[in-house]
């Protein structure tokens, strides 16, 4: 019965019952199968045709919420039952934004599997839109991003204040302030984020309450880019502290708080699915991150 919750996820997953079976490695024709059975079993259709595919139905998106459940449950017996046996294993899916990858995340980690050498990880960085999609979808079971994006699935389950600031490079004209306005910025080219990104959803709503129009000079989807250009005395840019935490420390970059108080309002947020009970190992990971970026952080 769980192989038929995975063969229905996938497909949903993929909007393709052909792609999912590829993925799978099972026939196009097995999976139709069970879909048709499962279909039969509740007496509703569980996908339609669409211009772009298969899409859930209502009904469908019951049975997915079901499957998912049932999946995450499989897992969390599967762990207590190798942790009686005096095993320390599990498996454990992670979306995290890029900025945070890159070194507190890694670090943790890293930290982490020392600890519970046993615990796998899969991770995936990329913005903070899809952090929140992958863990509705029940993709991921943890999810850690700045701000994150509303969504009725998803549950923010630690927060730790990391306020924006304004980076550069040590040679800038502002690098010798101690704070600086928003608009003060303004005179300078800017590089930041793509719209999905936690970072400029914050900067974008900030500027709409102020009535600022900003209009950057370098927009990306890589923090690392933000982070270069700033290195690079080109411009500067908008970033939390533990994103540049080990260019600060090398001396590569400044950084800068704002005056405007309501940009000092910004969390990393660690987040879960929820409806779905947590594995064990990833209650004990979550405690562990929070810990390892309360350590990082500025405010320390």
């Amino acid at each position: 019965m769980l192989n038929v919750y995975r063969y229905i996820l996938e497909v949903d997953r993929c909007r393709s019952v052909r792609v999912a079976a590829r993925n799978l490695h099972v026939s196009p024709s097995a999976i139709s199968r069970h879909i048709k059975l499962a279909e039969e079993d509740f007496g509703a259709a569980l996908f339609e045709r669409t211009e772009r595919g298969v899409a859930s139905t209502a009904a469908g998106r019951i049975y997915l919420s079901h499957a998912r459940s049932m999946l995450v449950d499989e897992e969390r017996v599967r762990f207590e039952i190798n942790d009686l046996k005096g095993l320390r294993r599990g498996h454990l899916r992670i979306a995290a934004i890029d900025g945070i990858v890159f070194g507190p995340l890694s670090d943790a980690l890293a930290s982490f599997s020392k600890l519970h050498p046993g615990i796998t990880f899969h991770l995936t960085s990329t913005g903070a839109d899809a952090v929140t999609q992958l863990l509705s979808r029940g993709e991921a079971d943890i999810g850690v991003t700045y701000n994150a994006t509303p969504d009725v699935n998803v549950s923010i389950t630690k927060r730790i204040s990391d306020p924006l600031l304004l980076v550069m490079a040590p040679s800038h004209p502002l690098a010798e302030r101690s704070s600086v306005h928003f608009k003060e910025a303004l005179d300078f080219p800017i590089a930041l984020p793509e719209k999905t990104f936690g970072i400029r959803k914050h900067v974008d709503a900030f500027c709409q309450l102020r009535r600022v129009k900003i209009d950057p000079t370098f927009e990306t989807n890589s923090i690392e880019a933000l982070r270069g250009f700033a290195r690079s005395g080109a411009g500067i840019s908008m970033l939390h502290y533990l994103c540049i935490k080990r260019d600060l420390e090398l001396g590569l970059v400044t950084a800068i708080p704002f005056r405007d108080k309501i940009l000092h309002r910004s969390w990393v947020e660690i987040c879960t699915r929820k409806d779905l009970p947590l594995p064990i190992p990833a209650g004990c990971l979550i405690n562990h991150l929070k810990l390892a970026f309360l350590n990082q952080s500025r405010d320390r």
